[in-house]
């Protein structure tokens, strides 16, 4: 095995990787591929006359609400997109802000994330506002493994209200949940 130059970024590659694993350019049979090169069904992929293969996704819908985009896409891996966040009233991307955010990390009125902020935060880190749920939750009302709010229900619990320091939070949770 031996290494070869990508002909896109000039990353040192194997000679036997199908495309750059830095840039994601494809390679021909591990070699660059050179002028005139030529398959069964013609070019042969890294010659210069093919697309270069899209890595990332983005759409922006030219219908606004509110000053943003009603839909504003951004998807891809942070070496090919860069952390370019996706901005509209519904934002989906790997960093998203809007009224309601999806992604990674999320930031908005209605957030569903790995990472979140919001005023209804579901994630694995959430940091609601008002309503936080996921592995670690904080908010008024803050339910999940590790639960920090002035109503807090779930394995470790810090609030105001929680199941050991007020008796009534239970009977409340019943009355809400119907159990």
């Amino acid at each position: 095995m031996a290494l070869i130059h990508c002909p896109e970024c000039g990353r040192e590659v194997s000679d036997q990787a199908p495309i750059c694993p830095g840039c994601g350019y494809p390679l021909v049979m591990g070699r660059r591929p050179r002028p005139g090169d030529t398959g069964p069904g013609g070019p042969v992929p890294g010659d210069a006359s093919l697309p270069r293969p899209t890595l990332s996704y983005e759409y922006k819908s030219k219908k606004t609400v509110l000053g943003l985009p009603l839909v504003h896409i951004v998807y891809g891996p942070a070496w090919a997109v860069g952390f370019r966040p996706a901005r509209g009233f519904i934002a989906i991307g790997n960093i998203a802000i809007g009224v309601i955010a999806i992604g990674g990390f999320a930031a908005g009125v209605f957030t569903l994330a790995g990472i979140g902020l919001g005023l209804v935060c579901v994630a694995g880190l959430a940091f609601g506002i008002g309503v936080g749920l996921g592995g670690i939750a904080t908010g008024y009302l803050a339910l999940g493994g590790i639960a920090i709010g002035a109503y807090a229900v779930g394995g470790l619990t810090i609030g105001a209200h929680t199941f050991f320091n007020d008796p009534h939070l239970s009977e409340t949770l019943r009355r809400l949940f119907h159990f």
